[in-house]
C-alpha cells in the first residue's frame, strides 16, 4: 500500500508541475503578445514621413577601346605567337605559294611559253600587296584625343571617348546649388520610372533620347533634411530612386527655369562634383 501511495503522490507533483509550466508560457506568451502591439501602436503614432523622388543615372559609353596596359599588351602578344605558330596556312597563303611556284616554273621555261601570252602583264599577288601596304601607309586613323579633350568642353560628348560619361546637372534645391543626377519628385499615379524619365526631359529637353533599363531601381539614396526644413515639410528626409539608362541621340537642352548647368563627367571625375559619398554610390552603377 505504501508504495502504490508514494506512486500516486509522484503523478500528481508531475501533473501540477505541467500546469504551472503551462500557464506560465500563456502568460508569457501574452505579455509579448501585448508588448509587440504596444510597440506597434506607439510607432504608428509617430510614423516617418519621406519625400520620395526619381532620378536618373544617364550614361553614354565608351566608343573607342580604352588603351591595353603593360600585362595586356604582353598576353596578346603571347596570344598572338602560339596562334601563329599551331595555325594552318590560309586560301590566300596557300594560293600565293602555288602563283610563285607557277612564275618560277615560266621563267625558267620561257621558251616554251607562246609568244602572245609572254609580255602579257598579270598582276600577281605580290602586286597586290603592294598596293594593299601602300593603302595603309597613306591610312591615318583618328585621333583618340579630340578637339573637347584639348580645349576641356565639359559639355561635349565627344570627350573622354574611351570612358563612360555621366550627366549630371547643377539645379537649386532647397534654397541650395546642388550637382546631382537629373531627378524629380515623385508624381501621384505614375510608376518611379516614368517619374525618372520625366525627370530627364525636364531638365535636358524632348530631343535627347535615352534608353532605361528595367521598371526597378537600380539603387537609392537617403538625403537628411536639417531640423528647420524637417519642420517646414514634415518629412525627415528624401528617398532617392536611382534609374540607369543609356544615351542613345541627340543633344541636351537645359531648362532655363530648373537648370544652371550641366557636365559629361567620367567616373573619376564625380568626386570633385558629388562629393566622396555620393561618387561612391554612382561608381557602383559603372560597369565599364
Amino acid at each position: 500500500m505504501s508504495s502504490s501511495v508514494r506512486r500516486t503522490r509522484s503523478v500528481v507533483l508531475t501533473v501540477s508541475k505541467l500546469f504551472k509550466c503551462r500557464s506560465a508560457c500563456i502568460i508569457g506568451t501574452q505579455h509579448n503578445r501585448y508588448y509587440s502591439q504596444s510597440v506597434a501602436a506607439e510607432l504608428s503614432e509617430t510614423p516617418e514621413k519621406w519625400d520620395l523622388v526619381g532620378a536618373m543615372y544617364l550614361e553614354r559609353l565608351p566608343v573607342i577601346t580604352p588603351p591595353l596596359r603593360k600585362i595586356e599588351k604582353r598576353y596578346k602578344e603571347y596570344r598572338h605567337q602560339i596562334e601563329v605558330e599551331n595555325s594552318l596556312l590560309s586560301d590566300y597563303e596557300i594560293a600565293k605559294i602555288q602563283e610563285e611556284d607557277r612564275l618560277a616554273l615560266q621563267t625558267k621555261n620561257v621558251l616554251d611559253t607562246p609568244l602572245h601570252l609572254r609580255n602579257v602583264p598579270v598582276q600577281t599577288m605580290q602586286d597586290r600587296e603592294e598596293i594593299w601596304n601602300k593603302e595603309l601607309a597613306e591610312f591615318s586613323p583618328a585621333p583618340r584625343v579630340t578637339e573637347a579633350d584639348e580645349s576641356g568642353d565639359m559639355k561635349s560628348l565627344d570627350r573622354k571617348l574611351d570612358q563612360t560619361l555621366v550627366l549630371l546637372v547643377k539645379q537649386k534645391i532647397d534654397g541650395k546649388e546642388y550637382w546631382y543626377l537629373p531627378m524629380l519628385q515623385y508624381i501621384a499615379g505614375t510608376s518611379m520610372r516614368q517619374v525618372a524619365e520625366q525627370a530627364v526631359a525636364n531638365t535636358c529637353g524632348a530631343d535627347l533620347k535615352i534608353q532605361t533599363f528595367g521598371n526597378a531601381p537600380s539603387g537609392y539614396q537617403l538625403k537628411m533634411y536639417n531640423k528647420e526644413l524637417q519642420e517646414d515639410t514634415k518629412a525627415k528626409g528624401r528617398k532617392i530612386f536611382i534609374y540607369k539608362a543609356e544615351y542613345r541621340s541627340g543633344l541636351v537642352t537645359p531648362s532655363k527655369d530648373s537648370v544652371l548647368d550641366y557636365v559629361w563627367v567620367a567616373p573619376s571625375e564625380l568626386r570633385q562634383y558629388v562629393g566622396r559619398t555620393t561618387s561612391r554610390i554612382f561608381n557602383k552603377f559603372n560597369i565599364y
